[in-house]
This record gives C-alpha cells, sequence and structure tokens, in this order.
C-alpha cells in the first residue's frame, strides 16, 4: 500500500500532460521546472563548476575525499544540472559529500556518443578536483542512469580507476526497448511509453545500433564494475531494464542490488519532501553510499 501522499501526487501526474509528449522545445523548457513541488535541500551551499557546465552542491558536513557524480535524466534529449538541483541537494545531505552534477550534450543536436564522452570527461575533471575514486559513486536518474553505467563501462575500458559504486534510478539501459515491461507496464505507467522512449531513441542513435554497449549498457560486458544499486519503481515501463541489469551484473560476479517500489513511477526518489516514499529512497541511498565510502 503506497501512502496517501504518494496516490494524491501521482493521480495529479497522471491527469497532467505527459512531458514526453510533447514538443521537444515545450518539453525542455518543462523539465527545467521539474523540480517546482519537491522541498528544497536546507543547509546546502550551490556553486557553478563552470568547466563542465555544471552545478556543485555541498552539504555542512562533507567528509573530505568522498564525492558524488550525479548525470541528470531527460531521455538524453532535455534537462540540466539545474533540473536536478534540489535532488542533488537531498543526494549531498544524504551522503554526506559533496555532488556534482555536470551538463551533457543533448540529442538530437549531439547524438551517441556525444554524452558519454562529456559523462566521462567529468569524471576525470571530478578526480583530478581531488576526488577519490574509492570515495566516489557516480548516480544518475533515467537516461542519467544509463549514462551513469555507460560512463563507469567506458572509465574502465579506458584504465582509469574505478569508482566506488554506483547508484541508478530507473535507468534506461536498453535502447532498443526489449523488456517486457514494456507491454506488461504500460497500462500502469503515467510518465513514459514505449513510443515517446522510441521517438527519443531514434534521436540519440542517428543510425548507430541499439544494442551498442556504450549506448545500451545493459548488452555490455558488466565484468570488474563496481558495486551497483538500483531503484525503480514497480509500475513503470523500465521495470525489465533494472531487473535486468542486476541480474546479468550478478552474474559477472557484480555486487548489485535492486530496489523494486511498489506502485511507484518513473524516477519516483526525485521527489523528495512530496510523499514519504522519496524521501526513504534518498535515506536508503544515503546509507548505501556512506557505507562503501567510509
Amino acid at each position: 500500500m503506497i501512502s496517501a501522499p504518494a496516490r494524491q501526487f501521482w493521480t495529479f501526474i497522471h491527469n497532467s500532460p505527459r512531458l514526453f509528449s510533447l514538443p521537444l522545445d515545450m518539453r525542455r523548457r518543462a523539465a527545467e521546472r521539474s523540480e517546482g513541488m519537491t522541498s528544497e535541500p536546507r543547509g546546502v551551499a550551490f556553486a557553478p563548476a563552470p568547466d563542465v557546465h555544471g552545478l556543485w552542491a555541498e552539504p555542512p558536513e562533507a567528509r573530505p575525499g568522498a564525492a558524488i557524480l550525479y548525470f541528470h535524466g531527460g531521455g538524453y534529449v532535455c534537462g540540466s544540472p539545474k533540473s536536478r538541483r534540489k535532488t542533488l541537494g537531498h543526494l549531498a545531505l544524504a551522503c554526506a559529500a559533496r555532488a556534482l552534477a555536470p551538463a551533457y550534450r543533448l540529442a538530437p543536436e549531439h547524438p551517441f556518443p556525444a554524452a558519454l564522452e562529456d559523462g566521462v570527461f567529468a569524471y576525470q575533471w571530478l578526480l583530478a578536483q581531488g576526488a577519490e575514486p574509492a570515495r566516489t559513486v557516480i548516480a544518475g536518474d533515467s537516461a542519467g542512469g544509463g549514462l551513469a553505467l555507460a560512463t563507469m563501462l567506458a572509465a574502465r575500458d579506458k584504465g582509469l580507476p574505478p569508482c566506488a559504486g554506483l547508484v541508478l534510478m530507473s535507468p534506461w539501459t536498453d535502447l532498443s526497448l526489449s523488456g517486457e515491461s514494456f507491454d506488461s507496464r504500460a497500462s500502469t505507467d503515467i510518465t513514459c511509453s514505449r513510443a515517446a522512449l522510441g521517438e527519443m531513441a531514434g534521436w540519440i542513435l542517428a543510425g548507430a545500433d541499439a544494442r551498442a554497449p556504450l549506448a545500451s549498457p545493459l548488452f555490455a560486458d558488466l565484468t570488474g564494475l563496481p558495486p551497483i544499486f538500483a531503484l525503480v519503481g514497480g509500475d513503470e515501463v523500465l521495470l525489465d531494464d533494472t531487473i535486468a541489469l542486476i541480474r546479468k551484473a550478478a552474474h559477472a560476479g557484480v555486487d548489485a542490488f535492486a530496489s523494486v517500489a511498489a506502485g511507484m513511477q518513473h524516477v519516483y526518489p526525485i521527489w523528495s519532501g512530496v510523499f514519504p516514499e522519496a524521501d526513504e529512497a534518498i535515506a536508503s541511498i544515503g546509507d548505501w553510499v556512506i557505507a562503501r565510502t567510509e
């Protein structure tokens, strides 16, 4: 049974226009206001990170050397560090660590692998600023979750030091849209659909293979990755992206865990202060990150 505030919020979203059904210019404007109902992370100091066109969030008691690298969602076609400012701040507080949200180039103007190149650059830049790899976690929501995973895979292949862990919220890891939940959750997902994600996948790939491992990291060799903590809503079409990823990671010897929240929708943890399930998810992320970055 989900909480009454969550039911009320999902009813509100159900009765609102779907973001991914809007024309791209309107979608991008709406994405910048997506955190309007969420709570302000008190005590967090924000500052620009010009070298990565991004945003820093620093909590009052940041642990030296500990860091979060956070990639915003938006289907690789919209969103910005500003569109996840509050989420970044709540994660910084929960993890007692500085958090960085870099910008990355968006499709269709900049198709694959532009976002991935920017993700790897941001990881290298963060380490150059003093973040310790063994005390750094890469995180992201939706497309940002897929990008977080692909960034670590590319970093591994380049011989860069691995991070301490990956936190993936409703990650989009399969641009071929092969998961059964695109059908089984089609009637319960109120924000995403096969048609909407398929349109964006076409813009992102621009003719590239939808199963290319760094475009769709579900199809990558996951050997040697750091621990993974994934969170996903039980009612969303991307449910199978998470389940399949965690299963494959476990078979590759990776410490991998998935939390499936019954009755929750896409990227539900970003709604801090709106309903308790989101606050609980952020707290669980904080516990997981601190345990791995002490």
